[in-house]
């Protein structure tokens, strides 16, 4: 629980702790961690195990990788030899990415530091009000106007050219050879949660384009999930509950440099859902700073429906035109940013008010509803969306039945195939619902109360299940039963082969015991008396069918009496 509780906020419910799963989107919590077993289930996308599962999943890494990171962090000595033989080449490849990586960026250090390739570099830096701590805390360095420097480098030092193709950082020539990615740039290193180099991004110093260049996609870098900073901030975005998020690097560091330690910043990108679903495991609110052009605020109509569809409570903040967070900061200080910060709208009033304060006429409430009814028509959640609605009606001044006629053009009609499959749905109630919510009774008993697996074996409680999942758990329960070795959950995890079976026993075991332990000896008893009569209506069944009149009445006494118990 505390590892997970690093990442993902948690709340104490019961025997379990809750939270925002991490990985997918969902406004009421649907994680839970089990501190008893050690183990985490979501019981929206199904994603479950322990801690080891868990660091695979968030951190995107192999067991291999996860092993030694979990090793380090707790001290602990482990022995090599432990992964399969596919896991050992991922585990060296990602490695060997990290590697070159690294030597990259203490190219790039040294590069800076030079008296005389690193000259115009540190002009520029200077001239951005950058100190030499934060230079030094976020190792910035400086990409030399050479086409194979970096390329020499790791030639001279034997290293895998083809894998630094690979790891974005030169590129191959048609006519052979190599050529550096990264020419007369700054380079700002991008870190992962274990302070890792994942990649970099690099800044012209003049006007040339484009004016950033990033790391390609690569097995370690993914730009649509990463944000900048975020290895530095993470901790204080926490304990403050907030995060601001910036669009670049050197708005970033600015910001940092003059105290405001809960900011992040895009990597020149759109904010994505992996993104927010990050930051959602710290903070409980996000303020997005936007450029007070038309495509800042297009950005923040675009976001609306991620933070939405995330359950991340975002605001927006313009800043005055001709400013960009670095400049402003740097121009006004800190405290008056704050105090824009702290006025910023809801994402949504935000837009609205920004389009109707430019010209508040009926065609610019018109133009207000074109433009954001598509962006509502993304935004999942049925009773948020029916509040935009009702608030933009009330703001242009038009019925809320119009608004929702419009939007209806823009929501997708739900197909044949899809109707017949919520019909479907609708009608396994009765029988089909029965049976299944006995499995599930059925298992929860013999999972948490394991002195009732002798009399539920005898009596073949089996006959009453119906999901060939439950079946394979609950024989699987018996088998080691019946070799008089210990059934614990843990073991049965270890057991089971099946992955839909897993995830069953992970929401048995995650959610409440169905009875008391007062109450134990009566669901046995009842479960007994079920049997039985199945038994005696399937031999009723035979014996009608026989035309044995005899064992019919046999039967029908049987039937009133019940089980025999001693």
């Amino acid at each position: 629980m505390e590892l997970i509780g690093q990442f993902v906020k948690l709340k104490k419910a019961g025997r379990n702790y809750v939270g925002l799963c991490p990985f997918h989107a969902e406004k009421d919590p649907s994680f839970t961690v089990n501190a008893e077993r050690q183990t985490f289930h979501c019981f929206g996308c199904k994603k479950g195990g322990d801690i080891f599962s868990f660091w695979m999943e968030y951190h995107s890494s192999t067991f291999p990788e996860t092993l030694r990171d979990l090793a380090e962090r707790y001290n602990v000595t482990i022995s090599e030899g432990f992964s399969a033989s596919k896991e050992r080449e991922k585990a060296a490849q990602r490695e060997a990415l990290f590697g070159l990586n690294e030597k990259a960026a203490v190219y790039f250090e040294k590069a800076l530091g030079h008296s005389v390739k690193g000259k115009s570099a540190r002009a520029y830096l200077n001239r951005r009000s950058l100190r030499k701590d934060t230079i030094s805390e976020f190792r910035i360095g400086y990409a030399p106007d050479e086409w194979d420097g970096l390329v020499g480098i790791l030639r001279h030092e034997h290293a895998d050219l083809n894998l630094a193709v690979q790891a974005g950082l030169i590129i191959s020539r048609k006519s052979g050879g190599h050529y550096d990615r990264f020419r007369n740039r700054i380079i700002f290193p991008i870190f992962n949660l274990r302070q890792q180099v994942v990649g970099f991004g690099g800044r012209v110093l003049d006007d040339s384009l484009p004016k950033y260049l990033n790391t390609p996609e690569t097995p370690i870098f993914h730009k649509g999930e990463t944000l900048y900073g975020l290895h530095a901030s993470h901790k204080v975005i926490r304990e403050k509950g907030r995060v601001v998020i910036v669009e670049g690097y050197m708005d970033c560091l600015a910001l940092k440099k003059h105290g405001l330690n809960e900011v992040v910043a895009t990597l020149g990108t759109a904010l994505t859902s992996r993104h927010v679903r990050k930051l959602k495991g710290y903070a409980d609110e996000a303020v997005v700073v936007f450029d007070a052009d038309e495509a800042g605020k297009a950005a923040a109509l675009r976001s609306l429906p991620v933070f939405s569809n995330e359950g991340l409570s975002a605001k927006a903040v313009v800043l005055p035109e001709g400013h960009d967070p670095d400049t402003f900061v740097n121009a006004n200080g800190l405290d008056v940013f704050l105090e824009i910060v702290d006025q910023a709208f809801p994402m949504f009033d935000f837009f609205v008010e920004q389009r109707l304060s430019e010209r508040d006429s009926d065609e610019a409430r018109v133009g207000a509803l074109k433009e954001i009814l598509p962006v509502l028509s993304e935004i999942r959640d049925f009773t948020l969306r029916s509040l935009y609605v009702r608030r933009l009606a009330e703001r242009i001044g038009v019925k809320e039945d119009a608004v929702l006629s419009e939007l209806a053009r823009f929501m997708k009609k739900p197909s044949g195939e899809a109707f017949e499959r919520k019909i479907n749905g609708q009608m396994t109630t009765g029988k089909k619902a029965q049976k299944r919510l006995t499995d599930l009774q059925l298992l929860n008993l013999l999972v948490h109360y394991p002195e009732t697996v002798s009399r539920l074996m005898a009596c073949g409680c089996r006959t009453l299940l119906s999901d060939p999942v439950v079946m394979k758990i609950v024989d699987t329960i018996f088998a080691e039963f019946n070799q008089e070795a210990p059934v614990s959950p843990e073991k049965l995890l270890d057991i089971l082969d099946s992955e839909p079976a897993c995830e069953q026993l992970r929401e048995v075991l995650h959610r409440p015991f169905v009875c008391s332990q007062q109450d134990v000896e009566q669901a046995v008893v009842e479960f007994e008396e079920e049997i039985y009569q199945a038994k005696i209506s399937l031999s009723f069944q035979r014996a009608k069918e026989r035309g044995d009149m005899e064992r019919l009445v046999q039967l029908t006494k049987l039937r009133t009496q019940g089980p025999l118990r001693s």
